[in-house]
Formats: C-alpha cells, structure tokens, sequence
C-alpha cells in the first residue's frame, strides 16, 4: 500500500521557522516500510527556505497569519501538498493529530479525498482524546488513539487484507452512523524493539537534512501538571531506552547523515538520575563527540549528574519553570516553588550549561502580583525565555476548569487552540486591559534578553556550527559565509 504520513503545518503558517523532524510519524514509517508498503513523510511544518527566528514578540502576532492561511486555498504550503499528492499518490494518508493542528489536519484531509481518494486515518493527542467528535469529521475515515506503533500497522493491514477495522485495538470510526471504538493495546515496555525513526523516508530530504537530530530516550511523563492533556497518550509511565540502544541510534545518525548534534525530545529528560547518567557514561565510553540539547525539569537536576551531563556534550538545557509565583506553581501541581526554581536553574548555569526557560501566561485564577512575579523572574534569571499563553488542550485539568468557569463555552474554536496566540484569554482575576499590558511587558523584557547575548554566546554558537558542519573546515566556512552575507544583505 502506498502511504503519506504528514505532520501538519503550524509554525510554517504563522511564517515561524521550525527545526524539527517528526519522530511519531518517522517511528510508524519505520515499521510500515519494514512491513513491505511504500511510506513517505511530508513534513509540512518544515519550510523549504528560511522563515522568521524565534521572538515571542513575533510568534504571537503571526497567529493572524495562521487563521487567514486556513481560508486561502492558493497559500504556498497548500499548493506544495497538492504537488505532494499528485507526486506520491497515497492510497492511506496519516496526520498526526493535536488541538493546535486539527484545522490544518482536516483541511488537507478534504484535499487527500478529493485530489486521489485516499484513506484518511487522524492520530495523535486530539484523537486519542476526542476520538469520537474526530472520527465523525467528514473527511476522516478511522482514527488511532494512544501509541500506534502496533494500532497503526494493524490497521493497514486490515484494509490491504480485507479484515475487520472494527477489531484492531485502538482503532475508531463511523460505520452507519454509529460509532465503534476499540479501546488501545497496554503500552509497550521494551522500546528497544522498535526500529529507528526512518529518516530516509522524509520527502525534500535534502532541504531539511541538517534537522534530523531528534531523538527520544524515554516516553511519558510521571507529574501532573493540571496545563498537560499528556497523561491521556501515556497514563503518567515513564518507559525508557536502553542507553546502549540510544546511543546506536546516535551512531547511525553520524554515519548516515554525518549529524553531530543531538536533541533529546523527551518529556522530563533526568526524571530518573541512574538513567541519564547511563546514557552519558555510554556517550562517554563510545567517545560519540556530539554536542546536545534537551528539556528537563528545575527540580530534576543534581550536580553530579550535571556534571556527566556536560562531559557527555550537553550545551543547553530547556526548562519548564512556568511561572514565577509560588501560588500559581502550586495550582497548577507544578510540585515545586519560584525558590526551587531560581535554584534549579542557576545550579546548570554552575555547571557550565545554558539555559531556555519556558513560561506560561494567562491562568484563570491569576492575579496581577502573580503576573508580576513572573516578570520579575524572567528579569532575575536574564536566560532566553519563550512566553506562552495558557491554553487548555481538552484532556487537561484546565480544560475542565475553564468549563466550569464559564471561560470556554459551547464548540471550541480550534483556529484560536495555539500557545502561541493572543486570542488565548482565559484570565479571570485580573480585567483583560491588565492582562495585554502586563503580557506585553514580559514579552518585551524576554526578547530584550534573548537580543542582547554576550560574546559567550556567539562563541558557543559557531562551536555549535562547526559540530553541525561534521567538523569539517570547507562546510564550516560555506556555512558561515552564507551566514554573513543574509546578514548583510538583510534576508533572515
């Protein structure tokens, strides 16, 4: 069978440069070729030219830019799927699903059926959540819910073999009207047993070669954050890689794709200290000479794991401090307070690791000393910070809260679903005037910090270049010539 997965475009619609690649959907391309059916992956997300870097200021007011694309069917992302199409003819195309995406989803869903008559199967987060209301859209044929390493490749089966749908665990849809639903298979232990990502089935794989560095050593998230819908896709289990495991699959990133970076996309990398430390001892001992990246909680860190994190080529760290008010921190289970935060991660600074903060903006029972004690934070800690407005996914405990505050209403409007949007407003505490002003002022204190790195920053970020580069001195000085001559002549 001929199959088209596609992660679906929301940065690139807002005119926001990504540097991802999609591992739900490189994990199921994976098994499916392994199975013997012709799987590509459209990256829709990732733009074939420079866009805008990250700015908070920026992200937030390209959301407009989302919702007209929606409605112009000649935008450039919606001309290039339809040459996808007509290049691969999909018998099956796949989405992967979230809140954020589904409008995106649905839309290229209409084109998939119209264009060449394909299967449409939606998966991810908003299916698994809400696989009824998805899987009775007009364009959607069957939905996966939860992991679909195993549902995924059944399906498929099923509709090449002439068996049953209604029988492969996880898999829903309308039939007559009614809808059926099998409940997803337990949750895989042994992630070892899954092949890599396969990179290789990326279309435009040249265009977007230098983004191939994600990586996953674990799944799930043990906490819970009442902002997450997570729990929903991994019950709060945690399951981890083997570090002998995580490191091959290193290796055959530097053998196939000469990669050298690294970013670990895990929900809470140091949740567990004997596993992070496993994993950099293995880097060690292999003498993997990689720089990376990844994302761990401010309550996670210990200085000698730290320390082994750095040795290992650690660089940069993102953390989820939230907020900047112990009152908040504690409503939203975060489990610890601002102190804790300052703390957690002024200790990775002292290990010689930077610092991205993430924090979340907008909460229902925010005040406005809330609101300035994370401002305040934000100019204490002088790291780069991303400011998200609070949305509730559906699945979260905020989700519910809103509704029964009266903040959400009737059928959402998944055009405005973004972390990124100002049409987020789910204040209550403080008037909305209050809420923009003091919104405004984070952002603008957060990208003044994030504009005026110091020398160190650039020094480590022609190191990160030359590692990009396989250490390599011709692709090195291309690299930079090209980046100083869009730096003079002002293209991004």
């Amino acid at each position: 069978m001929r199959i088209l997965l596609v992660n679906p475009p929301v940065n690139r619609l807002c005119e926001i440069e990504v540097n991802y690649y999609p591992l739900g959907v490189g994990y199921l391309a994976a098994i499916t070729n392994r199975a013997g059916h012709e799987t590509r992956i459209y990256n829709a997300d990732m733009s074939r030219v420079p866009l805008t870097p990250l700015a908070n200021e920026v992200r937030l007011e390209n959301h407009e830019l989302f919702v007209r694309a929606l409605d112009d069917d000649e935008h450039l992302v919606w001309r290039e799927y339809r040459e996808v199409l007509d290049e691969t003819r999909p018998e099956l195309v796949g989405f992967s699903c979230t809140s954020a995406s589904i409008m995106p989803c649905l839309k290229m869903a209409r084109e998939a059926k119209d264009r060449c008559g394909a299967t449409v199967v939606f998966g991810g987060m908003h299916p698994t959540i809400l696989p009824e209301k998805t899987a009775r859209e007009a364009a959607v044929d069957y939905v996966v819910a939860g992991e679909a390493e195993e549902s995924f490749p059944a399906l498929v089966e099923a509709l090449g073999g002439g068996g049953d749908p209604r029988q492969v665990p996880g898999v829903g849809g309308v039939d007559g009207g009614g809808f059926f639903f099998s409940p997803p298979p337990p949750l895989e232990r042994d992630l070892d047993r899954y092949p890599f990502p396969d990179r290789h089935a990326l279309l435009f794989l040249a265009e977007h070669r230098k983004y191939l560095q994600a990586v996953v050593t674990s799944r799930g998230c043990p906490f819970r954050c009442t902002f997450c819908a997570g729990r929903n896709m991994h019950q709060g289990r945690v399951r981890f890689r083997s570090a002998g495991n995580v490191c091959d699959e290193i290796e055959y990133l530097q053998k196939q794709f000469d990669m050298h970076t690294i970013y670990f996309y895990d929900d809470a990398l140091a949740v567990n200290k004997n596993k992070i430390a496993a994993l950099c001892e293995e880097i060690i001992r292999r003498r993997l000479k990689i720089r990376w990246s990844g994302f761990m909680r401010v309550d996670s860190v210990d200085a000698g794991v730290l320390r082994l994190m750095k040795a290992s080529g650690c660089t940069t760290l993102g953390m989820g401090v939230e907020s900047g008010s112990t009152r908040v921190l504690q409503r939203i289970k975060k489990g610890y307070t601002r102190e804790d935060a300052l703390a957690g991660v002024k200790a990775v600074q002292k290990a010689g690791i930077d610092v991205d903060i993430n924090i979340i903006v907008g909460f229902p029972f925010e005040t406005e000393a809330d609101l300035r004690d994370t401002l305040s934070l934000i100019r204490e800690l002088q790291v780069p910070t991303n400011i998200n407005t609070l949305t509730p996914y559906p699945g979260s405990e905020l989700y519910d809260e809103c509704r029964a505050l009266g903040l959400i209403e009737g059928e959402m409007d998944w055009t405005r679903i973004s972390q990124h949007s100002l049409y987020n407003e789910f204040v209550k505490e403080v008037s909305p005037e209050t809420y923009r002003r003091l919104l405004a002022e984070m952002v603008g204190v957060a990208d003044a910090i994030r504009g005026k790195r110091g020398v160190g920053h650039y020094v480590k970020r022609v190191g990160q270049l030359w590692y990009e580069n396989g250490r390599d001195p011709v692709r090195f000085s291309r690299t930079m010539a090209g980046k100083v001559a869009r730096k003079l002549t002002g293209a991004h």
